[in-house]
């Protein structure tokens, strides 16, 4: 498993904290276990994840190991900013007149 950078634990521990207001004591403690993250908790914190970090993680590739900890939060986080960063960028290629009706 590819090792995600250091502050990464840190910024989502205090997300965590200021979004759910909720202290996690380690980044390896069960957040779904300790009640921490239910099913509303964790869509908000999933909009809080894609806002802060500028990923988007698609419902349909959602695992609820992705959430039990700070750790795997942040393995999910970097690798979604990995597949992101290598998707390539489109753009939309109509003119001003051709989205306005005008070939």
């Amino acid at each position: 498993m590819e090792r995600y950078p250091a502050p990464l634990a840190r910024h989502i521990t205090d997300l965590i904290a200021e979004k759910l207001l909720v202290e996690v004591g380690s980044s390896e403690d069960d957040l779904v276990a300790s009640g921490v993250l239910d099913s509303l908790t964790l869509v908000q914190l999933l909009v809080d994840l894609e806002h802060r970090f500028g990923v988007t993680i698609p419902l349909e590739e959602l695992e609820i190991d992705d959430f039990r900890s700070i750790t795997s939060i942040a393995h999910l986080v970097h690798r979604r900013t990995q597949i992101s960063a290598a998707e390539p960028v489109t753009y939309a290629t109509a003119t001003l007149e051709e989205s306005a009706g005008h070939p």
